[in-house]
């Protein structure tokens, strides 16, 4: 008879670990499969319930993470009255206005060409500072009676935009606008970003009338008289004061006011705030971002305007190897010749999307009202002496709201409900077993070496 000893030594096996396994899980019917005297016919009924189980636990889970990423957001409505001041509008104004007499002196500064001594070569630089005078970031194929003369190649367009316009460009103290050149041309704005529109060669704010508050006890209007003493078009750009003017944009009112109408314009204002917890969710599941997330290269604080701005000035570099000379942002890139902004027409340089997240919190314009007036019939001459621009703000007396509905601690919680309802487990369950599928493998391990001495 062999004594204790002498018995072999028990080795390590499936049965060992299933065993141990049904003692750490708490996971409903592992025991039973376990069980080694259940026919096997029991053990496969409890095999197929647990996995049947695990399905619809990870399908659930995958479900509560999809509606995470797409949908933790809902809006809803917020009452306003009373309870919020708001920003006064921005107002941006650009014309093309240049006088014949202005075209002159360029031509002569520029090329040193007398329009008295040399007419046709007059005329010719003439019609280029016209092209220029008008030029906006859709129309740059207007450049290609130019594309082949060299000697309009390597200067400062934008000076040269200065001296066309000196007449309109504003000079009185205190100053309400600033000079700035934008994606439509040389322009006067409110923006307190005019910074990154400066067309003076520097990326500093030049002097504007400060942001004035606007509230439901308090003066919402705008009044001035732009270009009084001169006629010319006018287009006006409505937008936030705390941005720069984007053409084209869903938060950029666009109005065209004719040369000697005044106008009375009313304004609505749409307000989207947001919650506290908004915040803690990753950016991109909230699709919005904060001023202070700012990720931008060439710009800060955060605006979606200048999101775009950087978007299609990287765009134009990685086209042409240059940018547009509207940009004043980036001042160490290569500013385009007319080869290189015709290269840019030809790329179509402005149909790539950007992916620019809106304002958590952000107020949005549209105009419900204008009223126009003129001085009468044709033999009036004044109009262009009284031409005034008055803007209208009405308050909303309810407003959006984004709120979350699905947090990150609410999508561990979903988790932990359906892991718990189809298998009973919970978090201690889960890390037991990981415990155990870790010790295994270093036994396994173990053992291997053992072997291999």
């Amino acid at each position: 008879m062999k004594s204790q000893n002498s018995q072999p030594k028990q080795t390590d096996n499936f049965h060992d670990w299933a065993a141990e396994l049904s003692q750490e899980s708490s996971i409903h019917g592992v025991p039973y499969v376990a069980r080694r005297d259940l026919h096997w016919t029991e053990r496969l009924f409890w095999t197929a319930i647990v996995l049947a189980s695990a399905y619809y636990a990870i399908n659930s889970c995958l479900a509560q993470w999809d509606r995470f990423q797409e949908n933790p957001i809902v809006y809803e409505y917020e009452y306003l009255f009373a309870l919020r001041n708001f920003t006064l509008i921005g107002v941006t104004l650009c014309t093309s206005y240049a006088d014949e007499k202005s075209m002159e002196q360029v031509v002569n500064q520029t090329w040193g060409v007398d329009p008295r001594q040399d007419p046709e070569k007059a005329r010719y630089y003439m019609e280029f500072l016209d092209v220029l005078n008008h030029l906006q970031y859709k129309t740059m194929e207007t450049l290609s009676p130019f594309e082949n003369d060299t000697t309009l190649d390597n200067l400062n367009y934008v000076s040269m935009l200065l001296d066309l316009q000196k007449k309109v460009i504003p000079t009185e103290i205190p100053v309400v606008f600033a000079s700035t050149i934008t994606e439509v041309g040389l322009c006067q704005t409110t923006s307190q970003l005019n910074r990154y529109g400066n067309p003076y060669g520097k990326i500093e704010n030049l002097p504007v009338s400060k942001v004035k508050q606007c509230g439901f006890f308090s003066e919402c209007n705008w009044s001035n008289k732009p270009f009084n003493t001169i006629k010319t078009h006018m287009f006006l750009y409505l937008h936030d004061v705390n941005e720069v003017m984007l053409p084209d944009d869903k938060r950029t009112i666009f109005f065209d006011a004719k040369v000697l109408s005044s106008y009375i314009i009313g304004l609505l204002l749409h307000s989207v705030s947001a919650d506290r917890e908004v915040r803690n969710l990753p950016v991109a599941y909230r699709k919005c971002r904060y001023n202070d997330e700012n990720y931008l290269e060439y710009f800060s604080p955060y605006h979606p305007s200048l999101c775009r701005l950087e978007c299609r000035i990287k765009h134009a570099l990685s086209l042409c190897h240059c940018k547009p000379y509207f940009y004043a942002a980036a001042p160490e890139a290569p500013v385009c010749n007319i080869s290189g902004m015709l290269c840019l027409a030809r790329s179509n340089w402005l149909e790539r999307p950007c992916e620019c997240f809106p304002l958590c919190r952000e107020s949005t314009y549209n105009i419900f009202q204008v009223e126009e007036q003129n001085g009468g019939d044709d033999n009036y001459t004044g109009q262009e002496f009284e031409r005034t621009v008055i803007i209208n703000t009405k308050l909303p007396k309810m407003g959006m709201k984004r709120r979350v509905v699905f947090s990150t601690d609410q999508l561990i919680m979903s988790f932990g409900g359906a892991i718990g309802l189809f298998l009973g487990a919970s978090f201690m369950t889960i890390y037991g077993l990981i415990n155990l599928f870790l010790t295994f493998l270093a036994y396994k391990c173990k053992e291997s070496y053992f072997k291999k001495l």
